[in-house]
């Protein structure tokens, strides 16, 4: 009966996907301005410098990365900060409280409804992209590297999901918390490098970010597909990636436990 109501959430987040699909197709569109600005800028650094590789990418693969991560970081990030958030100062988890339904299975069945539709929207845009690319510039391609990157992308999406539902206990000890999610999506965004290659940050910086889960959001599935993580590198990775998403899901098990605590319930 419980594992039922978690399909009926599963049901009302993939519903809600279609009914605002136009907000997704927005927020791709939204994607594509920035595209063109680091297009022109990209542009200006190796016109600039004179050199055929700049941070370790050449001029094509710096494009591709570009307009890969715009695509994926728009799939990967959540959003769903603001309204966790909104539940606990309102009141409103106090219904999942005194229901037979666990807060976290509801938020996350909801969840993969809502960005089922949108996974395959993207797969189908980024398999478009990487062989228009790929057949524009020429680079060498793996085909089977396809099945490995949406794999780590289904990953990338579980795990950005855990991290937003962590950062979410905040509003635990919080009151006003709206700036907080600003600054949090920004640094996220850049130490997943959604919006440059790490590399640019140089390589003792690079190396702790790899420590982080943040690095296998965007920089890890977009360069495992066009080829610049292969190999052991790419396995290790993977690893890496499942690790995290298991620590995440303690922290989350934690930081919710203590926050719990501390909730009042008022209102709902």
């Amino acid at each position: 009966m419980i594992r039922n109501k978690y399909v009926v959430s599963f049901r009302i987040g993939f519903q809600s996907s279609l009914e605002y699909r136009f907000n997704f197709f927005l927020s791709l569109l939204s994607a594509f301005f920035p595209m063109i600005v680091q297009y022109y800028i990209w542009t200006a650094v190796y016109a600039s410098s004179g050199e055929n590789v700049v941070f370790g990418y050449s001029y094509q693969e710096i494009i591709m990365y570009t307009i890969l991560a715009a695509v994926v970081s728009k799939l990967v990030i959540t959003n769903i900060e603001y309204s966790i958030a909104e539940d606990i100062k309102s009141g409103g988890l106090n219904k999942y409280i005194i229901q037979p339904i666990y807060y976290f299975g509801y938020r996350i069945s909801s969840y993969i409804g809502q960005r089922l539709i949108y996974f395959i929207i993207s797969i189908l845009l980024i398999v478009s992209l990487t062989f228009a690319l790929n057949n524009f510039y020429q680079l060498q391609m793996m085909d089977e590297r396809m099945i490995l990157f949406f794999f780590t992308l289904f990953l990338a999406i579980i795990l950005s999901f855990l991290i937003s539902y962590a950062v979410c206990a905040v509003a635990f000890w919080l009151s006003e918390i709206s700036y907080f999610f600003v600054v949090t999506s920004l640094l996220i965004n850049i130490m997943s490098g959604g919006m440059f290659p790490l590399e640019i940050f140089g390589e003792r910086v690079q190396l702790i970010f790899r420590f982080m889960p943040f690095y296998y959001l965007i920089y890890f599935p977009v360069n495992l597909l066009n080829g610049r993580i292969s190999g052991l590198d790419m396995w290790q990775g993977m690893i890496g990636q499942g690790v995290w998403v298991v620590l995440m899901l303690l922290i989350c098990h934690l930081v919710w436990k203590l926050g719990m605590k501390r909730y009042l319930g008022l209102g709902g």
